[in-house]
């Protein structure tokens, strides 16, 4: 048995690097301080302790009755019985174990064009930083997982003329349905591969002939395969109530506007940058081959319409992108050579290693929890316990997923669930926060409202110091918890009516 060459000892360094250099950063424990993870795990619980999915919303005042599809179940139960057995390091391991799954798809996907080594590793390396941007305990990674996993099979199937390498999809698809709602990503980009044989008819018409190693697979196997596949997502416990999901987002598209991760880029951080660079060479690689790809043209300009006009999709305008740029390489390499399995296992030995003394060195729970004090109204849950105080109560929408967790017996007016709390709410929810227009204090959802939960830095904090019917009963750096002592006052017809 050959030794391992000096080659290979410099390949298993760049895998390490492409894995392990998150570890390194210390902005992994900041995933503890997340909005909307905390009603993920409530949601987990929920259903641990009831043994059964929440069909109505059952955590908010205004939610209380609405049909409520928990689409991400699966991810919820696994999540709360991890942050039962290991507490705030739980979320972090999740946090890390989710990015490291999205680079090593995003590898795997690239692999399949055989592009040369260091390509690979150097768009995977790109990729990764990348995938930092998306990164967090909740499902959405999931989504970037499995995307790569079944784009890198109808690649692979389609490249070696093999219909076993598609029959792992419908499986994959029928997995994903049940964890993200965004599997109709994999729907899509399935059914631009059946349609190969219709973009190469198109093109014949214009004199424009498939390449010598242009291939596809039998139209009846692709597109029996995607009705499995389709068929295969309502079978779920909630059938076609994933797509009512869908339904509702497609018919509020003012949540854009209201949601940091679904607004554009404002290339405000380096990651913005680096997304523009990859998504311009994209582009430049596909104009540059020598026939028409319709298929990466179409896969391209959607990509790039949905990474710059919400940033949460900015890893598929990468994905996409690096696809194009490996497939160029490998063009171009006549001869790729495999990575030797030790390699890959040499490698990610080390990078377990590294994962063990990262998780040895890190903050113990106390630490990580006054972390998520500072940025979570810690401090007044702990008051309102203390005190049994009872709602209603009103708090703002990035920290109602918290309250839902910490404050499981008052139900909250609003959070992150945005297939409950629809566009018409939530902007009703930010304009009384925020003090906007003449009716802000006419709220019936602050006129009805025990408790409020402030953030210090808004509006309607400041303006309830003055507000008779309310006093100061906690407050810290993160939160001013007001009480109400005394009832509403009517609001004057002339002002609500204006």
């Amino acid at each position: 048995m050959r030794s391992i060459a000096d080659n290979d000892l410099v390949k298993i360094a760049a895998i390490v690097a492409i894995f392990g250099w998150f570890l390194l950063k210390p902005i992994i424990w900041h995933f503890v301080g997340e909005n909307d993870v905390w009603w993920h795990i409530r949601t987990g619980e929920w259903i641990v302790q009831h043994h059964q999915l929440p069909r109505t919303d059952p955590f908010s005042s205004t939610g209380a009755g609405k049909p409520w599809v928990a689409y991400s179940w699966p991810f919820e139960i696994a999540t709360y019985e991890i942050v039962k057995q290991w507490d705030l390091l739980g979320l972090i391991a999740i946090s890390i174990i989710l990015w490291m799954g999205m680079t090593l798809a995003l590898f795997y996907l690239i692999r399949r064009f055989q592009p040369p080594f260091w390509i690979s590793a150097t768009l995977a390396f790109v990729g990764s930083i990348v995938m930092t941007r998306v990164t967090s305990s909740r499902p959405g990674p999931l989504t970037v997982i499995f995307f790569c996993l079944v784009l890198g099979l109808l690649i692979e199937a389609q490249r070696q003329n093999s219909v076993r390498k598609l029959w792992p999809v419908p499986i994959l698809i029928w997995m994903w349905a049940n964890v993200h709602v965004q599997f109709v990503y994999g729907l899509f980009i399935f059914g631009l591969f059946c349609m190969i044989p219709v973009f190469e008819w198109v093109l014949s018409k214009f004199g424009i002939v498939p390449g010598p190693g242009a291939k596809h697979l039998p139209a009846k196997w692709m597109c029996g395969t995607l009705a499995l596949s389709t068929a295969l997502t309502f079978a779920n416990p909630y059938g076609v109530g994933v797509y009512r999901v869908l339904w509702e987002f497609v018919q509020q598209p003012n949540l854009y506007k209201f949601i940091n991760e679904t607004k554009a880029m404002q290339f405000d951080l380096k990651v913005h940058f680096i997304v523009l660079v990859i998504c311009l060479v994209g582009a430049l690689v596909l104009g540059r081959q020598p026939r028409i790809q319709p298929i990466w043209a179409i896969m391209f300009f959607w990509a790039a319409l949905s990474g710059f006009h919400a940033e949460r999709d900015i890893w598929l305008t990468t994905v996409i992108s690096v696809c194009i740029i490996a497939d160029y390489f490998a063009q171009r390499n006549s001869t790729p050579a495999p990575v030797d399995r030790r390699v890959w296992l040499g490698a990610f030995a080390l990078v377990l290693i590294c994962l063990v003394v990262r998780f040895k060195t890190a903050p113990t729970n106390h630490e990580l929890g006054s972390l998520v004090a500072s940025r979570m109204p810690l401090g007044a849950v702990a008051y309102v316990h203390e005190h049994h105080l009872q709602g209603p109560m009103f708090n703002d929408f990035d920290w109602g997923g918290f309250l839902i967790y910490a404050l499981p017996e008052i139900p909250v007016v609003i959070d992150g669930r945005t297939n409950i709390h629809g566009q018409d709410e939530i902007g009703r929810s930010l304009q009384t926060w925020n003090v906007l227009g003449n009716n802000w204090y006419d709220d019936p959802l602050l006129q009805q409202a025990n408790l409020v939960f402030g953030d210090p830095e808004c509006a309607l904090t400041f303006v309830l110091r003055n507000d008779p019917h309310f006093k100061v009963v906690f407050e810290d750096a993160t939160v001013v918890l007001y009480q109400r002592v005394l009832p509403p006052t009517p609001v004057p017809q002339e002002n609500s009516s204006k």
